[in-house]
């Protein structure tokens, strides 16, 4: 839904700045980013991974742990490994929002074979968080393929990047391509989505995790299109304008 020409202007100016310091090897971002980030996506999910722990895992301080706290520690370093892949491709533009790209996410941070990393679903799973509608199995390949042409057809078009990035990411969970971490990866890449046109990730904060899956259950995107604008104003905000994402964290 409309937020309003301020939010807009923000939005564009960040846009502006972020595509202005496109180069071939980006700078990387912020610790303090990544660490919110893996922080808050994951407990969308009901991973708890506490600060201390994943200052931990980043730097490869495994070896003060009991050995089975050691698969904690490679999955916040996956997870960290993904982000940083989606940042990486960012850069490469609108080429990066592909359907190789999606595998490869749901790849890294789903490593073992048993999961199927990449590979799409086959059977229709009843989820106790992910309640919405899915379409059957067999119909994965097909909705995939015309949600990317809705992406080449209308993302670069769209009068509110915000609200297309939740109409996009609402209908990639009615997909729902992947029987294991579909909400995860599919998150990730709804933010490639957002950083490939030079516009800030939607980080869905902690706090509203009942009303992220409320909002996917409804039969459009328009509550989903209210959170992600909310997590992204919150992350313009202090990402104070001018300093972009390399610096600033929700």
């Amino acid at each position: 839904m409309p937020r309003g020409t301020e939010f807009i202007r923000a939005l564009e100016h960040h846009r502006v700045v972020m595509l202005s310091r496109r180069r071939p090897t980006p700078d990387p971002l912020s610790n303090r980013l990544i660490m919110s980030w893996i922080h808050h996506d994951n407990m969308l999910e009901g991973r708890l991974y506490r600060v201390p722990e994943i200052v931990q895992a980043l730097n490869g301080d495994d070896h003060e742990l009991d050995r089975y706290l050691h698969p904690l520690m490679a999955g916040i370093r996956r997870y960290r490994d993904a982000i940083e892949l989606v940042w990486t491709r960012a850069h490469k533009g609108s080429g990066a929002v592909t359907l190789d790209t999606l595998k490869r996410i749901h790849r890294m941070i789903t490593p073992a074979p048993k999961d199927r990393g990449g590979l799409y679903r086959k059977t229709s799973p009843v989820h106790r968080d992910y309640y919405q509608r899915i379409c059957a199995a067999d119909k994965v390949p097909y909705n995939l393929r015309k949600l990317f042409e809705m992406v080449d057809e209308c993302c670069d078009e769209a009068c509110d990047p915000v609200d297309f990035a939740a109409e996009f990411h609402h209908r990639l969970m009615s997909v729902y391509p992947f029987r294991r971490n579909p909400g995860t990866a599919c998150r990730l890449f709804t933010n490639l989505l957002l950083l490939s046109r030079g516009y800030p990730p939607a980080i869905v904060l902690a706090h509203q995790r009942d009303a992220y899956y409320d909002a996917l259950a409804h039969p459009d995107s328009t509550r989903l299109a209210r959170i992600f604008g909310d997590a992204v104003e919150l992350l313009l905000e202090r990402a104070g304008g001018h300093q972009g994402l390399i610096q600033s964290v929700p």
